[in-house]
């Protein structure tokens, strides 16, 4: 995949109805690698877009086919041809009801479901913190830390993804004496914004980082890409950021997750299906 090739991938996505703008594209594509399908003709008719986090983690997405074309082993290919540029890695991706049985042949597991939280927001509470801990804006000068609880997280280093995010969208962190226990950002996505990754030390830090975003947001088209937390999804629902969809998260490797003990660094929402 090359940046000229980007338009066609933008209204393959359209087709459809995925939500993704030629920028949004063009922000993936520099942030990892790709390979299209074409006909003869140079028309794009099937994407699939990864990103190396580290040296033993990958995550796949933007993987589509057009309708026009399905059933003509497209999507196997595409597939093979990112895990021949992969060796090695253990991979990730959040995929559709329709592509879980193609994941499952190549190798893939279940893990868990990710819901996808979105709407224009209609009011959003302030959620009460512990003494001693505030809301400020992230800086330059928080990467390491923000690489740090990422890296806890998820397992993986991302930091290519944390700077890009630093330079391009607006970041808070919930800061303490004893350091920082989360961090979030949101970002333009889409038909709107989008709040995430949302990373934390407890379920109320990220209700209250979110809860954030939304009072920002209040009336405009918000965003949240979450793993399952019914908490958290209940007061979304009562924000106006309603559940729309699901998807299934699913991975290579074969070794359980272990849950996080309290207090350690926990993703509460994704950056997006995509990029994980």
């Amino acid at each position: 995949m090359h940046p000229d090739d980007l338009p066609q991938a933008a209204r393959l996505s359209k087709d459809l109805a995925w939500p993704h703008r030629q920028d949004d594209w063009s922000q993936m594509l520099d942030l990892g690698q790709g390979t299209v399908a074409t006909t003869q003709d140079g028309t794009v008719i099937g994407t699939i877009l990864w990103w190396k986090w580290g040296g033993q983690a990958a995550c796949l997405g933007m993987i589509i086919v057009s309708p026009a074309w399905q059933g003509h082993g497209i999507g196997k290919q595409l597939m093979a041809l990112a895990r021949q540029a992969l060796p090695g890695y253990t991979l990730y991706l959040n995929a559709t009801s329709a592509g879980v049985p193609l994941y499952e042949k190549s190798g893939f597991r279940y893990t868990g479901v990710v819901e996808q939280h979105q709407g224009n927001v209609a009011t959003a509470p302030l959620i009460p913190l512990p003494e001693g801990c505030r809301i400020r804006p992230a800086g330059v000068a928080d990467l390491e830390a923000l690489c740090a609880m990422d890296a806890a997280a998820k397992k993986m280093d991302r930091r290519s993804l944390i700077e890009s995010l630093l330079s391009d969208a607006r970041c808070i962190i919930i800061d303490s004496e004893s350091g920082i226990l989360g961090f979030s950002f949101c970002r333009k996505f889409g038909w709107g914004q989008a709040a995430g990754p949302v990373m934390a030390t407890s379920e109320n830090f990220a209700l209250a980082m979110v809860a954030y975003w939304a009072g920002i947001c209040a009336g405009q088209f918000l965003r949240v890409d979450m793993p399952q937390n019914d908490v958290i999804a209940t007061a979304l629902d009562e924000w106006g950021l309603l559940r729309v969809g699901t998807v299934v998260s699913m991975t290579t490797d074969r070794a359980d997750s272990v849950p996080p003990l309290p207090g350690e660094a926990t993703c509460f929402a994704l950056c997006g299906q995509a990029f994980g």
